[in-house]
């Protein structure tokens, strides 16, 4: 279809799309592992979902299509059936339509590309690669148009727009998915996006999923205000779930209401209207009967507005406090001792052994291990929260293997509120493919990066979504960084990424030689950006140095120091000993370089051991 013939039909009706699909399919079929498999296996029930929205009088059906794309795919070993997927989905949809009573237009559905589990193909150059290779065999079985749905980040909705005007002029319904309080989960509202998509060559700008019809109807002003007589869609969830078990339930939001809904939307502007989560045929009938001989407004500024939510600012963010941070910024050399939480229920043990450390008036704090090579124990912001209780301070690693992002924000606001802790640092984890717990999968809703992200925000009075919290933490941001990594460039280019982000102090992986972090801070241009923590690890014996080296991710021994230990016999551990020794000196007089202290890896977990180093 030309995008002059679109916006034609725009220009004096509206359109009713289609309403839920994934849900609809859910209630014949059970839970799948992936829907858009169904145009395969099952192409009959998606047949039926089209027409039961044609018989209700649904003017576009969307192709059953919203996550078949390489990235989605891969996590159930289908990425090579991207375009059989997207061509059986256009397929089923054109049957559909040749079988309806009344003109019908295809959009062909593109979704978000979902997390990536090797965060080095989250780039931009790649993102628009996955969305063209959908978006060609979308057209290449032709729909009528394209609509970018449910996305949550404006970066990554830019990215699927440029990646369909690299080769096709079909048009482009481009909607954003926003919360209750009118920002997306990467904190555009809607004036935002108005402001970067509108001269990008879509045809419609609007919102669907999250909220149900009133929120839809204040997002839906707040882009009239600034979107003048330019095409708006809205396709709203029918509310908000909840789960039952292994189902998720939708509030039985009546016909009648969206009826009202649409007639409202129209009023404002709104040219495509229809439904997602949870609606269904008879709600999509109402808003057929609802704007039948209705006219969209031609300037939806003079509607009266409806109340939005109100914007939540950022505060200027808070400045560390934590007493770790102001020996940092006092130039003083800071040392931590990183310790594993127990895998029972018991801290008695690890408390003495803590407590002994911090006697020595050696340490300023105990940096607490978060499921190293993905094993199950006691959670590190938890321990940390007792240890503080102790006047401890800890640095705990937090992970975003093991939980989401409202996960996360949760653990991070108690951890911060009632156990009191005031240094964190993000990593993104070990695979559970590591661990001992089978058929365990990480979450990974974000990397490092996104974590850091998090705190940056929660440090300036606003969750993920930009919710205000009515106040800030403080939290002193840590980032790991690895001087030995294979790939150093990338290792770069992810550093460079947490600084931006928010980071305020980075801790290295093990270094055995100090012509390693040399060499790394030469690749950074001589000094690094922010404090850096070196890490040190006393060697005990040949074996443990050779199994480290072997089979640990991110530790390199060089072959000299196995060597010497392999010599030293019996003798192994002091000679390890010294070396960490003469590496704590080689620290402390390194601080033009950026190193601001260290931290320590005890032997075994025999915490008391490590203050041999001072002998």
């Amino acid at each position: 279809m030309r995008i002059d013939e679109f916006l034609e039909r725009l220009r004096d009706s509206v359109l009713i799309a289609d309403g839920a699909m994934g849900s609809l399919l859910y209630e014949s079929l059970g839970a799948q592992r992936c829907v858009d498999e169904l145009n395969a296996t099952r192409a009959e029930e998606v047949f039926r979902v089209h027409m039961a929205y044609l018989e209700a009088g649904a003017h576009i059906i969307e192709t059953n299509t919203f996550g078949a794309n390489r990235n989605k795919l891969s996590a159930f070993g289908l990425e090579e059936r991207v375009t059989e997927f997207n061509h059986r989905g256009v397929k089923i949809a054109r049957e559909a339509r040749e079988a309806a009573r009344h003109e019908v237009l295809i959009a062909g559905s593109m979704g978000p590309l979902g997390a990536f589990r090797d965060a080095r193909e989250a780039t931009l150059e790649n993102s628009r690669k996955l969305f063209r290779e959908q978006a060609e065999a979308l057209e290449e079985r032709g729909v009528d148009f394209f609509v970018l749905e449910t996305f949550g980040n404006l970066t990554e909705l830019v990215a699927a727009i440029e990646a369909i005007r690299s080769f096709s002029q079909l048009p482009i319904v481009a909607q954003m998915t926003y919360s209750e309080e009118g920002s997306s989960y990467s904190g555009a509202r809607p004036k935002d996006t108005w402001s970067v998509l509108h001269q990008r060559g879509v045809q419609v700008i609007g919102a669907n999923c999250s909220v149900g019809p009133q929120d839809h109807l204040r997002l839906l002003q707040n882009l009239a205000a600034v979107a003048g007589s330019f095409p708006l869609s809205a396709l709203p969830n029918v509310g908000f779930p909840q789960r039952a078990g292994d189902r998720i339930i939708y509030p039985k939001s009546s016909p009648e209401y969206f009826d009202l809904f649409a007639r409202e939307a129209v009023k404002m502007g709104a040219r495509i209207l229809g439904g997602c989560c949870g609606t269904t045929p008879e709600h999509i009938r109402a808003m057929v009967r609802a704007v039948q001989g209705l006219h969209p407004a031609t300037d939806a500024r003079s509607v009266t507005a409806v109340e939005a939510a109100p914007e939540a600012h950022p505060i200027a963010a808070r400045e560390p406090e934590s007493s770790l941070w102001r020996k940092i910024q006092a130039q003083e050399f800071v040392i931590s001792v990183e310790i594993d939480p127990p895998k029972g229920t018991s801290i008695d043990r690890v408390l003495e052994q803590v407590q002994n450390v911090m006697a020595s008036k050696k340490v300023d704090a105990i940096d607490v291990n978060s499921g190293p090579l993905a094993r199950v124990g006691m959670d590190a912001l938890t321990l940390s929260g007792a240890l503080e209780a102790r006047g401890i301070e800890t640095i705990p690693h937090l992970t975003t293997r093991d939980a989401n992002l409202i996960g996360l924000q949760a653990m991070l606001l108690g951890a911060w509120t009632v156990g009191g802790v005031r240094n964190v640092l993000a990593v993104t984890g070990d695979p559970p493919s590591l661990g001992s717990s089978s058929g365990s999968t990480g979450v990974y809703e974000i990397d490092a990066i996104g974590l850091v992200k998090v705190m940056a925000k929660l440090n300036q009075g606003l969750d993920w979504g930009g919710k205000n919290l009515g106040g800030a933490t403080n939290f002193t941001i840590g980032v790991a960084v690895n001087p030995l990594a294979e790939d150093l460039d990338e290792e770069l280019r992810r550093f460079r990424l947490k600084v931006e982000a928010g980071a305020h102090f980075a801790m290295t992986q093990p270094i055995f030689d100090p012509e390693h972090w040399e060499q790394f801070l030469q690749r950074m241009g001589g000094k690094s950006p922010i404090p850096i923590l070196v890490g040190l690890w006393p060697l005990s014996s040949y074996k443990q140095a050779l199994r480290l080296h072997n089979e640990v991710p991110g530790i390199v021994i060089p072959e000299a120091l196995l060597k010497q230990l392999e010599a030293a016999g019996a003798s192994a551990r002091d000679h390890g000993f010294a070396l960490a020794r003469k590496l704590l000196d080689w620290a402390r007089g390194a601080r033009n370089s950026g190193i601001a202290g260290a931290y320590l890896i005890p032997p075994f977990k025999r915490y008391e051991e490590i203050l041999d180093l001072f002998q």
